[in-house]
């Protein structure tokens, strides 16, 4: 007669359902804890207001309403130091830049633009071996403010007794303007140009000894080799426009 198992498969069974319901149970309470669901990381009411930038706001921009929002958090997630109100945020200067989404804090603003850090320039692009420097300009002098960056000049000069050639040919322009201000054309004090270290000890004799007026080139003529030119005193002049 054939032995009855069907009870102790049962009790088997019954061992095994419960194991994985205990399985089961601890995977949702893990996953409840971890953030898996789209209430779990809310642990209270958000009732915490924060001033939030709607965009990109470069520095130095001056905050106006359409900038900023209200965005309520909760008491564990509320950003530290933010703003709670747009209205004591609207009017004051971005100290740095400030990226969309952003919770904007004391320490991101200032009353007044001048309290705002200038950011690191760029260094000047000068090609190894060559120096920068810096020569006067105005609107007389500098071709009437019409010199920018990249373009090219030459300085013509009066000076007695005649050097054979004391010219400087074909300077490239890296900066108008001191450092800071806006590199464009336009009237200004100064212009930044690359040279050797030797042309730049001729070129501050020739500025602190003579007459000189810069003349700009043509886009066209960069490439162009130097054009030899006379020196032009008063016989050469009078010989050329038939003055007596």
């Amino acid at each position: 007669m054939a032995t009855e198992v069907k009870p102790k498969s049962n009790r088997i069974l019954l061992i095994f359902g419960f194991f994985l319901a205990i399985v089961a149970f601890g995977g949702a309470l893990l996953v409840g804890r971890t953030g898996g669901g789209a209430n779990s990381l809310v642990t209270g009411p958000r009732n915490i207001p924060a001033v939030v930038a709607t965009k990109d706001i470069p520095a130095s921009t001056q905050i106006t309403a359409d900038m900023v929002t209200i965005v309520q958090y909760s008491g564990d997630q509320a950003p530290p130091f933010a703003y709670r109100t747009k209205e004591v945020v609207v009017g004051k200067f971005a100290a740095i830049p400030i990226h969309k989404d952003s919770a904007i804090i004391d320490y991101d603003l200032v009353s007044d633009a001048s309290g705002v850090q200038p950011a690191k320039q760029a260094f000047l692009p000068i090609p190894k071996g060559m120096v920068a420097m810096q020569i006067p300009t105005g609107e007389l002098v500098g071709i009437g403010g019409n010199i920018q960056p990249d373009d090219r000049i030459d300085i013509m000069v009066s000076y007695n007794p005649n050097p054979a050639d004391p010219r400087q040919k074909n300077l490239q322009i890296i900066r108008v303007g001191p450092a800071g201000a806006a590199n464009a054309r336009g009237i200004t004090s100064s212009l930044t140009v690359i040279v050797t270290l030797q042309q730049a000890q001729e070129l501050k004799w020739l500025l602190d000894n003579t007459n000189y007026k810069y003349v700009l080139r043509s886009v066209q003529d960069y490439p162009v080799p130097e054009v030899a030119t006379g020196i032009t005193d008063i016989d050469t002049f009078n010989s050329t426009y038939h003055v007596r």
